[in-house]
């Protein structure tokens, strides 16, 4: 009988100790009031304005639209005043002026139609990225249900481990009763060269310098547990996994397998975005989902 006790208090020892090593991570809610729409004057304008309405109608958000100075994208601009959406009085010429418009209106989140087959020259999505302050969204693909894009999130971490501000869009996007997944893929290549140039320390013996990943991989399952317990919001499936190998290709491959309607890359320092070299990549290639860049 003791020893079932004993077994019982080491079990709850455990548990306890558990709980106080994972981080309080205090994730900033983000309530979507101001969101501004991108129109081409291309087919996938359509997507956008469906994309706008879903989260008008879960935010009570206003839409300010925003159409590029083409016959077709003053024409999409003019649809969208005769459609109630407020729209501003003039069609931009640059990526400057957009992000200017952008500014003025305070947007918190831009959706921007990403077509193939329409000049990069009409906005840089590049320049875009980097020089407005709310996350933009890409759509390269036609979308006919909204509300499935934000069923299924998949949000990519890479970097460090001190991106908590970042959280708050996806805890914000997911839909209730959906599924939001975290997955940090961790490029073995990077630690590889951390711990050869540690090598060259003679205070750190070999096993120190071989548990440099296996530390990592601890530090990001703590990390991610205190994400998981900062999620405000319950009526949705928050879930993690720490991944060890090449970011662009673990990610596209989670895809591949996940059915994502939304996949979020990037940090968001200093009221800018922050984008890596794996994330502008995923950024620039990945097609099949929207890609939310923080």
């Amino acid at each position: 009988m003791g020893c079932f006790l004993r077994e019982d208090a080491i079990d709850e020892f455990e548990s306890i100790f558990e709980r106080a090593s994972i981080p309080v991570l205090d994730v900033q809610e983000v309530r979507l009031e101001r969101i501004a729409v991108v129109l081409k004057g291309h087919p996938l304008d359509g997507s956008i304005l469906r994309l706008a309405s879903e989260l008008k109608q879960r935010f009570s958000a206003s839409i300010s639209a925003h159409g590029v100075d083409t016959d077709k994208g003053r024409a999409a601009l003019d649809a969208a005043r005769e459609s109630g959406f407020e729209a501003s009085p003039t069609a931009f010429r640059s990526t400057a002026e957009l992000v200017g418009q952008i500014s003025v209106g305070c947007a918190q989140l831009v959706l921007i139609p990403e077509p193939g087959d329409l000049p990069e020259s009409l906005v840089d999505k590049n320049d875009l990225v980097r020089g407005s302050a709310p996350p933009i969204l890409l759509v390269r693909k036609p979308i006919d249900d909204a509300a499935t894009v934000f069923q299924n999130v998949l949000h990519s971490l890479s970097g460090n481990f001190r991106q908590t501000q970042n959280f708050a869009f996806s805890f914000a996007l997911t839909a209730g009763g959906g599924r939001l997944f975290l997955l940090h893929a961790i490029d073995e290549n990077e630690v590889l060269h951390v711990r050869d140039a540690l090598r060259v320390s003679p205070e750190m013996d070999t096993s120190e310098r071989d548990g440099l990943l296996e530390q990592m991989m601890r530090q990001g399952e703590r990390y991610l547990k205190g994400v998981v317990a900062a999620s405000k919001r319950s009526n949705y499936e928050i879930a993690y996994r720490i991944a060890v190998g090449n970011v662009v290709e673990t990610v596209t491959a989670e895809l591949a397998r996940g059915e994502y309607g939304l996949l979020v890359v990037g940090q968001h320092q200093a009221g800018h975005s922050d984008v890596s070299a794996a994330d502008y990549r995923l950024m620039h290639e990945v097609r099949d989902v929207p890609v939310l860049a923080l």
